[in-house]
């Protein structure tokens, strides 16, 4: 067998040998995504998941989220449609790729991860929950008021 002939077949068992692995792996790769690509998903229709606890999403969320919290996930996701597009976030990025790839290994297909969580969302943020404000306030004092704090390190 020529060199060219060797150099062909190896190519293609590499490659046999690539699509075997990624068949393999158990399902879709979840993928990260930046604000943008976020904000076109989102306008394309995918579901937001926030993936944090109700008291933070109470503090502040991205505008047409729903409250899922990690911990119950796995029991909320298990009558939805696998081929529908999901995208999660949460504080800083590790719960919310935590349930990309929980997702993903239950088969859902189209499961995308905001980098860096709502921390590195630069788009609109709704609340925090209007809190009611008692009907009377105490009086002032009008006495200014500092305050100094000192650390040794």
């Amino acid at each position: 067998m020529s060199r060219t002939k060797w150099i062909v077949l190896a190519c293609a068992v590499a490659l046999i040998a690539g699509a075997f692995v990624v068949l393999a792996s158990g399902g879709p790769t979840p993928g990260v995504v930046d604000g943008d690509q976020f904000a076109r998903l989102q306008t394309d229709g995918a579901r937001v998941l926030d993936v944090r606890t109700e008291a933070e999403f109470a503090m502040g969320h991205i505008p047409g989220a729903d409250n899922v919290p990690l911990t119950r996930l796995a029991e909320e996701s298990e009558g939805w449609d696998p081929s529908a597009l999901i995208v999660l976030y949460c504080a800083t990025g590790s719960r919310s790729a935590e349930a990309a790839r929980m997702l993903s290994a239950r088969g859902f297909e189209s499961v995308h991860d905001l980098t860096g969580g709502i921390a590195a969302w630069d788009g609109p943020v709704a609340g925090p929950e209007q809190v009611a404000v008692p009907a009377e306030q105490p009086a002032s004092t009008a006495v200014p008021v500092m305050y100094e704090f000192y650390t040794d390190w």
